[in-house]
């Protein structure tokens, strides 16, 4: 009897598994595993490397600069599927946050260095043209990636950066680079009053020099919140993107 019984017990556990197998397999399981999945997901992730061994491309790594190779990391890290799902998941603030705090971990925590990828990382500019007296215009590269990879990466930009964004899917995505770009000049100078000028003239410049140019208030507000970031961090090392582009300090406040 005993026997009896435990086979008996057998086959009603065969049966309650055999009948639960649809459940796992049905779309709204797999829904909730996917899910279970993206809250798991963490911003600190690598993008996939080639692992195809070229020896063109060993040789090639050895002599490239390795600012040139961390920018590629920085930028490929941008790229990912998985970036693009957190910043749908987490906002574009936290996005935001989150290059700064990857380019910080591939600089090895110099901070200089980390302000520097992070400006190479938004940079949304394939060319500038400069106005010429002659030719009419020059165009200046600002960056050598192929324009599919270009696009991508721009495409998983962050673009809600402000309260009063423009809507669209570029949103802000050009005041990252102006962000970045202070707090780098401003970081590395030790000096705000020297970036606050740059930023002013490379504003001028850029409404009497560049073709399509415009002196944008917007863009010196973001110069002026990025200026900022780059000198407190001087003091205290653990600030973030965030504490500035969503808080303006009293008596800081840009045009």
């Amino acid at each position: 009897m005993p026997i009896l019984k435990h086979h008996i017990l057998l086959i009603r556990l065969m049966t309650v598994v055999v009948c639960a197998c649809p459940l796992l397999t049905s779309p709204a399981a797999a829904q909730s595993n996917e899910e279970k999945s993206a809250m798991t997901l963490s911003w600190d992730f690598d993008a996939e490397q080639d692992s195809h061994f070229s020896l063109g491309g060993f040789v090639s790594d050895i002599f490239t600069p390795q600012i040139i190779l961390d920018t590629r990391h920085i930028r490929g890290y941008i790229r990912d599927e998985r970036f693009q799902k957190l910043r749908k998941q987490n906002g574009d603030t936290r996005a935001i946050d989150a290059i700064y705090l990857k380019s910080l971990k591939i600089a090895e925590y110099n901070i200089a260095r980390a302000l520097f990828l992070s400006f190479m990382a938004v940079l949304e500019h394939r060319r500038v043209d400069i106005k010429m007296p002659i030719v009419k215009s020059l165009a200046v590269p600002l960056t050598f990636e192929e324009d599919s990879i270009f696009n991508s990466r721009i495409k998983n930009l962050p673009a809600q950066v402000y309260a009063d964004t423009p809507p669209g899917v570029y949103g802000d995505i050009d005041k990252l680079q102006h962000f970045f770009g202070s707090a780098y000049l401003a970081f590395a100078t030790e000096s705000p009053g020297l970036t606050g000028t740059t930023g002013t003239l490379i504003e001028w410049g850029e409404e009497k020099l560049v073709v399509e140019g415009a002196d944008d208030p917007r863009d010196q507000r973001a110069n002026n919140q990025g200026k900022d970031f780059g000198h407190d961090l001087l003091v205290v090392k653990t600030l973030l993107p965030s504490d500035y582009l969503t808080f303006v300090p009293e008596g800081r406040r840009g045009p």
